[in-house]
């Protein structure tokens, strides 16, 4: 159970966060979880959906490795809801059972050597911000431009802020 009280389509008063609302309904179908604990602060919840939209949107990078990075970031924190989310969206975007298993272990799987080189760089971000190796630095640039490497750290950033957001607030999983 959400450790906040859910503010419920019915209660916003504000149009900033009607307006965030909106937009989440026209990306999701409904307003999710995370958006009703969101809507205690007008001035976050404004910002944080273009922000995400920005971010998460097909660019350079391939949508199906954007979800993949963060399924794997998500599995990795342990971040209950989102990866229920994503799993989810995955599914919606075609992937197979066995291509969601292969995000478990990267290394084992029949990934293609730049995604294995995305994904081990999503951990490093993940379990050690501070010290991601030069070398697995190194690695990435042979595989992606500085544009798509600054694409794919900001991916991984903003899952790791969402993922603990989500779970230190216990944000109950939903369907999508």
């Amino acid at each position: 159970m959400a450790r906040v009280k859910y503010i419920e389509e019915d209660e916003v008063k504000d149009p900033r966060v009607k307006e965030a609302y909106e937009r989440m309904r026209k990306k999701r179908g409904k307003v999710t979880n995370i958006y009703k604990a969101l809507a205690h602060k007008p001035s976050i919840i404004s910002t944080i959906g273009p922000f995400v939209a920005a971010v998460q949107e097909p660019d350079e990078l391939d949508p199906k490795l954007k979800e993949k990075v963060i399924l794997r970031v998500s599995r990795i924190n342990r971040s209950s809801y989102c990866y229920h989310a994503h799993i989810q969206i995955s599914k919606k975007m075609g992937f197979t059972d066995n291509e969601i298993l292969e995000i478990e272990n990267p290394e084992a799987s029949t990934i293609s050597e730049s995604e294995k080189v995305a994904l081990q760089y999503a951990e490093a971000m993940t379990t050690n911000p501070g010290d991601v190796p030069d070398t697995l630095f190194n690695e990435l640039k042979k595989h992606f431009s500085d544009s798509q490497i600054v694409e794919l750290t900001a991916l991984v950033a903003l899952y790791n802020m969402i993922n603990r957001f989500n779970e230190a607030l216990k944000l109950d999983p939903e369907d999508y």
